[in-house]
């Protein structure tokens, strides 16, 4: 028994999740601090409005990279014995990158004004927008470096990234925030992804794959199919999810009151800070590991040590955090939040569903299976937008949590349907995953 239970200690997805926990830790530990400072100083209302900032802010992020980081990571791991495949991926990824920067630095820039009035409905923070349309595509360029490194299995210094990540973030954060209020936020957001450009950087620059033959040697017609792929999956999430997100938080603003909008975000945030552990590591370690896969047996097999470990993790955390509410939100927030508390049951369980859902989820993304990841995700975001509509109109903005959970139940059994389907018409038995035409027949 002990020896097994050494075996099980030394495996990848336990070594990369201990040190990803650490890494959370510290994510969490700044993200707790600054949460409070921005509660405290900017009250529900800046909550719900930092909330828009962050939503178009990673909209943009994506748009400038394009949506093919997922795709960098799963071809530079899957070509791992394939020099060539990995150069023309990381080439035609930078390239790639470049162009949607410019391009996606230009459109923010020139509709800064009006950004600033739909999304914050006031002209005071279109300069805000203007310095993120300068910075872009040092946001990009760290995106596809750490993409690079996780396909790498550059495990640790992906972590090492992450941390830096956090602490920049927190002490810019508290700067500003103290300072300047709602608009020293949204500068926060932007200076941190800058800083920490330059650090990613330099772990890069001590890689031996850090050579500029493979960043300037042009687009790869076949890399760039490839790479497409994951583009339009990528972009589908931006308007199933972040997308969805801004419109709600819209919708709640102008329905209800900017308060109540800050009440769905505070418990949203919430929801992203315990379930970090979680979707980082599936980033990390799961979406690498499932892509190099080319064996169903050996598929099904990770997909099972994903559910035994991660989903009871999910659960006991979603208890403590039900059983601890009005203390969590006492003290990562302030007494004008306290109505906060009434929206935590529904979340919670709509997270155990999601995160049910994403380790199928993943296996679509890993496998390249485009036509399936859109039309699930675009269904699915656009359910959550209609039953927020529906269930807010009825219950108030605690009706935004019911839809959460609602979505992500049927989303979850959806893609237990899908996957069963999969593996009755040995769809991905004994492939491999770098033939996802074949795949995305289902």
């Amino acid at each position: 028994m002990i020896n097994k239970i050494k075996r099980i200690a030394k495996t990848d997805l336990i070594q990369t999740s201990f040190l990803n926990g650490i890494a959370n830790i510290v994510r969490i530990f700044t993200g707790l601090i600054s949460n409070k400072i921005v509660a405290v100083y900017l009250g529900p209302a800046g909550v719900a409005l930092l909330g828009q900032f962050n939503n178009l802010t990673s909209m943009a992020m994506s748009f400038s990279t394009l949506g093919i980081n997922s795709g960098i990571t799963k071809y530079t791991a899957e070509y791992y014995d394939n020099n060539t495949e990995r150069q023309n991926i990381l080439s035609t990824g930078f390239m790639l990158t470049l162009i949607g920067s410019i391009v996606t630095s230009f459109v923010v820039f020139f509709m800064r004004g009006y950004l600033s009035r739909s999304l914050l409905h006031t002209d005071e923070y279109s300069a805000a927008f203007g310095l993120l349309a300068f910075t872009l595509i040092l946001f990009a360029i760290n995106a596809y470096l750490v993409s690079a490194l996780n396909g790498y299995k550059e495990f640790k210094k992906v972590i090492s990234v992450n941390v830096a990540t956090s602490i920049i973030g927190l002490i810019i954060s508290i700067a500003l925030v103290i300072t300047y209020g709602v608009y020293g936020a949204f500068i926060g957001v932007i200076l941190s992804q800058t800083l920490v450009c330059f650090i990613t950087i330099f772990f890069v620059i001590k890689c031996s794959w850090f050579h500029p033959k493979n960043f300037l040697s042009g687009i790869n017609k076949e890399s760039l199919k490839k790479l497409g792929k994951f583009s339009l999956m990528a972009l589908t999430s931006v308007f199933a999810i972040t997308f969805i997100q801004l419109q709600i938080r819209n919708y709640i603003m102008n329905s209800i009151s900017i308060q109540d909008a800050g009440y769905w975000q505070g418990v949203t945030k919430i929801s992203d800070l315990y379930l970090t552990f979680i979707t980082t590591t599936l980033a990390i370690y799961y979406l690498p590991r499932l892509s190099e896969i080319k064996k169903s047996e050996e598929l099904r097999r990770e997909i099972k040590k994903g559910y035994i470990f991660l989903l009871p993790l999910t659960i006991i955390s979603t208890v403590l955090i039900y059983v601890f509410r009005s203390f969590i939100v006492k003290t990562l927030f302030s007494e004008s939040f306290a109505p906060m508390v009434y929206l935590f049951p529904m979340q919670l369980l709509g997270n155990i569903f999601k995160i049910s859902s994403w380790l199928l989820g993943y296996v679509i993304v890993a496998k390249a299976m485009t036509r399936v990841f859109i039309t699930t995700e675009i269904i699915f975001g656009i359910s959550f937008y209609l039953l927020t509509r529906l269930f807010v109109a009825r219950y108030g903005v605690v009706g935004a949590t019911y839809s959460y959970a609602v979505n992500y139940f049927i989303y979850m059994v959806v893609l237990l349907v899908v996957f069963n389907s999969m593996r009755s018409k040995k769809i991905i038995c004994d492939q491999t995953s770098s033939e996802p035409e074949n795949i995305t027949e289902v």
